[in-house]
């Protein structure tokens, strides 16, 4: 931290608000408007307490939160979570538990991509039937989510702060279409939709005779699918790099970020189940209606024509650009992996405009890859493995905390001793091992699914992976002289 600003290859051009609206842009997309309804198809007995679930997961999150912020005042740098849990648990761990984590990046920017033509396929409907109906075939899911994908490669190649201004603006369109879906779900009562719901899909949807009990196994897996909703938090602090005054900035952004996710999250979750019963959305995606199962397809029913094209337009963009920030993360993981000789040098090189290029590269193509997956196997395990690495990340930095807090050794350096006066650090370690675990735990395996397909064992596959790299990496670091305990001691400058 004492070395000269010329140094510096990242551009430091971010201030709060691109900060907080990074981390919203990458939260407010999918997760709400795709995966909130459709999360009936995969736990049906959860009934009608998705919009409780969404409340009850952010709430979880501030623990998280409290320790991206804690870690963030004494290394904000744009690799985050992967410097300080190499700094907390040693390198090894470090590295293995965000290689999973950023590896598992570009199956969100699939399952992002593949969301992207479903909205933009509803939004062209009334425009014109048969490009509509073009795409939310495969091949048209396919090429949307590449033009997604690649068009927010773009807007991240062009510099960080060009990001900032696309997210920003952003932000007010977030803003703007969840209060929109609000009014509409909260003045429309559940027998108006239904009447509507039935006409315009020419389905029936009956209530059920016997209300069914509610199944406390499928409320806490959904809890732990909903963690992806809320996985865009790293979004903050992965810009420490690029931020000026990060010490100071990257908290606030942080918990601004996640206090805007949970207020419209759960405005918006609970209007969309105010207005349709839950029998009713299983109903539309049981009679093969799930088309119509998404935060604007259930509030187009209800409104005026022109009000629905232009929601699902405003719904397509903001499901589209949540690439730009998942790209984002991803790159900067690779970059700050790089920056500590675990993946080859050319990961940490930069363009002209100071971005992480050949990083940006690698995970576009990667999340092209996933694409392909959720367009041919279905979305349900990119959410499923991405939420379990994000919750294996937040198990680890809570761990790491407790290491510092503890383990003499990780204890006796400068930035521990300043990570340490913190408060409230034990506490919310504590609580997040409370909180994360059996979400995890529920998650492992999702049900009906193939081996090739389960979450933990993709999970299993990209950690192999990471470790035959972890090997390598040793290799070249004794060949240099130099352990990983050396390269733990020194703080990346960025």
């Amino acid at each position: 931290m004492s070395e000269s600003h010329a140094h510096y290859r990242l551009a430091k051009a971010l201030g709060v608000l691109a900060i907080t609206a990074s981390a919203v842009a990458a939260e407010y997309g999918a997760g709400i408007n795709f995966v909130s309804v459709q999360s009936l198809s995969v736990y049906p007995a959860v009934h009608g307490l998705v919009p409780l679930a969404m409340f009850v997961t952010g709430i979880a999150m501030l623990p998280k939160a409290y320790l991206f912020a804690a870690f963030s005042r004494v290394m904000p740098r744009a690799g985050s979570k992967h410097v300080w849990i190499a700094r907390s648990l040693g390198m090894p761990a470090g590295f293995l538990v965000t290689f999973v984590y950023w590896a598992t990046g570009p199956a969100s920017i699939g399952v992002l991509g593949y969301a992207f033509g479903t909205f933009l396929g509803q939004a062209l409907m009334p425009i014109s039937h048969a490009a509509g109906t073009a795409l939310l075939t495969p091949i048209g899911h396919l090429i949307c989510g590449l033009a997604a994908i690649w068009i927010t490669f773009a807007v991240n190649a062009a510099g960080v702060k060009h990001y900032g201004t696309f997210v920003t603006i952003l932000l007010f369109v977030i803003v703007a279409t969840a209060l929109t879906i609000t009014a509409f779900g909260f003045a429309t009562t559940p027998d108006r939709f239904v009447a509507a719901a039935s006409a315009a899909t020419k389905t029936t949807l009956t209530a059920p005779a016997t209300p069914p009990a509610d199944s406390f196994s499928d409320f806490l897996s959904v809890c732990a699918l909903f963690v992806f909703a809320y996985a865009g938090l790293g979004a903050g602090p992965a810009l420490g790099g690029e931020t000026a005054d990060p010490e100071r900035k990257v908290p606030l952004g942080i918990y601004y970020g996640w206090a805007v996710a949970l207020g419209l999250f759960s405005l918006v979750a609970l209007a969309l189940f105010h207005a349709a019963p839950w029998w009713a959305v299983v109903g539309l995606i049981r009679s093969g209606k799930s088309g119509y199962a998404t935060a604007p397809g259930l509030i187009g029913l209800i409104a005026p024509q022109w009000l629905t094209v232009a929601l699902n337009l405003a719904v397509a963009l903001i499901v589209g650009k949540t690439v730009a920030p998942a790209l984002m993360m991803c790159s900067r993981f690779c970059f700050a992996q790089a920056q500590d000789h675990l993946l080859p040098p050319i990961f940490a090189e930069v363009s002209r405009r100071k971005v992480p290029l050949p990083a940006l590269w690698l995970c576009a193509f990667l999340g092209t890859l996933f694409l392909m997956q959720s367009v041919w196997f279905g979305w349900a395990m990119g959410v499923a493995v991405r939420s379990l690495a994000v919750l294996m990340m937040w198990i680890a930095i809570a761990a790491g905390a407790l290491n510092l807090r503890w383990h003499k050794p990780a204890r006796d350096t400068a930035w521990a001793q300043a990570i340490l006066r913190q408060k409230l650090l034990v506490p919310a370690s504590i609580i997040s091992f409370v909180l994360a675990v059996p979400l995890f735990l529920s998650l492992a395996v999702v049900p009906r699914a193939p081996l090739i397909l389960q979450p933990l064992f993709q999970g299993a596959v990209v950690l192999g992976i990471g470790c035959v790299i972890l090997l390598g990496a040793d290799a070249r670091a004794k060949r240099r002289g130099e352990s990983f305990a050396d390269i733990a001691a020194r703080i990346p400058i960025e």
